[in-house]
């Protein structure tokens, strides 16, 4: 199965992005990256009280706000994943957990989707937000996925932890490169990810980072890139 996850920064214009494009533009660019990619389950953060439309996935009907924005999590119409009849939880702040019962021989799992605590002074926080969610997940096969907010170096905890983390093949933010807001310091790192419990295993990883390019002009349709992976679900632990 794939999984997409995109923290799409309120929807804004990029200051990079030419005048004509237009806020409908943006949502549509959205839709199409997305159809495109074909991902069973789609996680979104930093959204603007509303969920771009995607026809082959439904909304799990949960959100919750972070600390910035809203949270989303979509599951194809056409997945397998989908017969299972997912559920999903709220985690207050913190993320969504969806979970898919045992389905065809496939063991119950949980994504969650995460939007945690920004900032280099933030690890405490991070942690703790995700031991909430660790401890509210209804499987133990649990994929925590989204805008982590990590330093490469707190990522040595959730390892501890006993999670698979392994480390995207370029990096899901680079102000160097993508000027999405004029303000700011340019740096790149490593801020969406994915961690895996034993049972799960991540995959083929992909940094979507290629710009658009319209009337002559480069930029991106948020200032952080979108990810997608494989994932395998598996009985043994």
């Amino acid at each position: 199965m794939k999984l997409l996850s995109w923290n799409l920064a309120m929807l804004e214009r990029s200051a990079q992005a030419p005048g004509s494009v237009r806020h409908d533009m943006i949502e549509n660019a959205v839709r199409e990256f997305t159809l495109d990619v074909a991902p069973d389950v789609v996680c979104w953060q930093e959204l603007p009280n509303k969920v771009p439309f995607v026809e082959t996935l439904d909304l799990m009907q949960a959100t919750t706000r972070s600390h910035s924005g809203q949270m989303a999590t979509l599951v194809s119409k056409d997945s397998p994943l989908a017969a299972s009849e997912p559920t999903i939880d709220v985690v207050d702040g913190v993320g969504l957990l969806t979970t898919f019962p045992e389905h065809d021989g496939r063991p119950a799992f949980t994504v969650g989707n995460v939007h945690l605590e920004p900032g280099k002074g933030g690890v405490g926080r991070r942690l703790e937000q995700l031991g909430e969610l660790v401890s509210k997940s209804p499987t133990e096969r649990l994929l925590i996925v989204g805008d982590t907010n990590m330093r490469l170096a707190d990522v040595e905890f959730v390892v501890n932890a006993g999670f698979d983390a392994p480390k995207p093949p370029r990096p899901t933010w680079n102000s160097k490169k993508n000027r999405f807001r004029d303000e700011g310091y340019e740096f790149s790192a490593y801020f969406t990810r994915m961690f895996a419990s034993p049972g799960i295993k991540i995959s083929n990883t992909v940094v979507h980072d290629k710009p658009t390019t319209i009337d002559g002009t480069k930029f991106y349709w948020s200032d952080h890139f979108a990810v997608s992976a494989e994932l395998t679900v598996s009985a043994a632990r």
